[in-house]
């Protein structure tokens, strides 16, 4: 069966080495050239490419800021070009992922009681994009790639 992998902020910021959001990017990049290997693909949740571009936007640094940026621009503009391991989602806010958002996805709570476990609605969206993609994707096994643990217990 084939695997899709939903990358978390967590990861893409290991990726693109934001400094003080990365703690193990070799051991990231090792595990990204592991997963290509086995033939995954990575998809890029929306709420990811946002919190990762927030991360950056808000470095001290201009110069590691223009770096991730341009990072991040590259690894978008793989993903629009589909060049493997990357795959555009395609994910749409419709009535379903809102719904999704609000209500519980992928066997979770609705978004009041995800934020009270302090779980925000970022993650939630992630929950609800990789469920979406499910529904869409038959016959792949769909993963959330992440080193948060709020997320991470619902992933």
């Amino acid at each position: 069966m084939r695997k899709a992998v939903f990358l978390d902020t967590s990861v893409l910021c290991e990726l693109l080495r934001v400094p003080g959001k990365c703690q193990r990017p070799d051991e990231v990049r090792v595990d990204v050239t592991r997963r290509v290997d086995a033939g995954e693909t990575l998809l890029l949740p929306t709420a990811a490419i946002i919190e990762t571009g927030n991360h950056i936007a808000q470095l001290a640094d201009g110069h590691a800021r223009r770096r991730c940026a341009h990072g991040l621009v590259n690894v978008l503009q793989a993903t629009a070009q589909q060049d493997p391991p990357w795959v555009l989602n395609g994910a749409r806010w419709d009535v379903e992922l809102i719904g999704a958002l609000c209500n519980g996805a992928r066997g979770c709570p609705p978004l009041p009681d995800m934020a009270s476990q302090r779980v925000g609605a970022g993650d939630v969206s992630i929950l609800a994009e990789a469920e979406a993609y499910e529904r869409r994707a038959a016959h792949v096994a769909v993963e959330i790639w992440t080193f948060d643990q709020g997320l991470g217990a619902y992933a």
